[in-house]
């Protein structure tokens, strides 16, 4: 059985009677809660949590420290993901970076969108559509 996610861990997900959900819906649940934790909240370990990329603001080194926080922070706290890759596809008008992650989860190819939003920093992942 493979180790459970950091999210699992707090909500006993799988012991409780509740309809089951899918694996990729549990990594994806996993993803957007530790992705939105921000370093120095939420957790008592030193250095969960993204935040690293800020002291990049401003400078060209910005997306390149941002895109490996977040493919670190996935490596790291989603073990059911393996042979991750993240790509940044672009922006859009609403200030939403747009990040393609792939992997495999349980040997079968897996691709979620990241979102990243610029101001707020808040992190969506979403189940990639065709």
């Amino acid at each position: 059985m493979a180790r459970p996610s950091f999210l699992d861990k707090f909500t006993g997900a799988g012991q409780r009677g509740d309809a089951p959900r899918s694996e990729r819906e549990l990594v994806r649940q996993n993803l957007e809660a530790v992705l939105n934790t921000k370093e120095g909240y939420g957790y008592f370990v030193d250095g969960f949590g993204l935040g690293r990329y800020t002291e990049k603001f401003g400078t060209q080194a910005l997306m390149k420290t941002l895109t490996a926080e977040l493919l670190h922070s996935v490596e790291k706290h989603e073990p059911r993901l393996q042979e991750v890759e993240l790509e940044l596809r672009g922006r859009d008008s609403g200030l939403w970076l747009h990040f393609v992650l792939t992997g495999l989860l349980l040997g079968e190819p897996c691709t979620l969108r990241v979102l990243f939003h610029t101001v707020s920093a808040q992190v969506r992942v979403e189940n990639e559509e065709g």
